[in-house]
């Protein structure tokens, strides 16, 4: 099955010295990819509608905001639509690896350049010519950056593949740097990523195993917590104000609810309902008071 294959080469590559490991990660990563540029942007123009819809919805405007950004990805699309689209004055974005891929910013700047008839601004920032209003810190925890002057912090599917540990780490480093008033948002892809590529999986399906196994499975190019929504939940809550938050509910004539109801659940997760372990796609909005 194609979750098997695809554990088996991951751990091939965890097996082998970082820089080589990664290199590899990489190429791999980029000739199984199918998508172009523009199906990239669109796929990531919902998410930053997401985000719009959620801070609308709570009065806050994106025009003129100075953001830090949890995870940076393979490109810079999402700090770009918070600056041409929403108008933010700048994204710091932060990754504790290096991931940007030069052709795809050079046909990413090349799309922008001609949708706003090269009004756009580029610079070379390092190996990276990038809008002026990013910048990218790759191999950099977020928790040595500048925070003094930060409105807002977005992640966009990156929690779910950090350990419970560096959640809270992070939090309080926010915490402790962010100036009252300002914001985190979260969107959160809790579900087992192995069943986006191989649907004979249940998207819970990794809720099947004690901690041991699951480590057992999944490497550094996979990492994932397994948190469920309550989980999540408690570890802002004693530093953070939760205004908002939001997730997939259960649908239990479907197919999926059908795949859930067939797992024998481990038994460090029997103490949450079923809607606490199936819900999906979920956003948070914290507030520092």
């Amino acid at each position: 099955m194609k979750h098997i294959i695809k554990t088996r080469i991951f751990k091939m590559l965890s097996l082998l010295p970082n820089r080589l490991g990664y290199s590899l990660y990489h190429f791999l990563q980029d000739k199984s990819s199918k998508l172009t540029v523009e199906s990239k942007i669109q796929s990531t123009y919902s998410t930053y509608m997401s985000v719009v819809r959620i801070l609308q919805k709570n009065n806050i405007n994106l025009e003129g905001t100075r953001i830090a950004e949890l995870g940076s990805g393979w490109t810079p699309i999402f700090p770009y639509q918070l600056i041409l689209e929403g108008n933010a004055k700048r994204v710091d974005t932060y990754d504790i690896n290096e991931h940007y891929n030069l052709k795809q910013i050079k046909k990413l700047n090349d799309y922008y350049s001609n949708s706003y008839n090269g009004t756009v601004e580029i610079e070379n920032k390092g190996k990276y010519p990038l809008l002026n209003a990013v910048t990218y810190f790759p191999k950099t925890n977020i928790c040595n950056g500048k925070f003094e002057d930060i409105d807002m912090v977005l992640s966009r599917f990156v929690l779910e593949h950090v350990s419970p540990n560096e959640i809270i780490e992070i939090h309080d480093f926010l915490f402790s740097n962010l100036k009252s008033g300002s914001y985190v948002l979260h969107l959160i892809s809790p579900s087992d990523h192995r069943a986006y590529g191989d649907d004979s999986l249940s998207l819970q399906d990794f809720l099947k195993y004690s901690e041991k196994e699951w480590n057992q499975i999944q490497t550094k190019f996979d990492y994932h917590n397994r948190l469920r929504l309550p989980q999540y939940l408690a570890l802002f809550k004693n530093k953070f104000e939760i205004l908002f938050f939001e997730h997939d509910k259960i649908n239990i004539d479907s197919k999926g609810y059908e795949k859930f109801k067939e797992l024998t659940i481990h038994e460090d997760f029997r103490k949450y309902s079923d809607e606490e372990l199936i819900a999906g796609s979920v956003n948070i909005l914290l507030k520092k008071k």
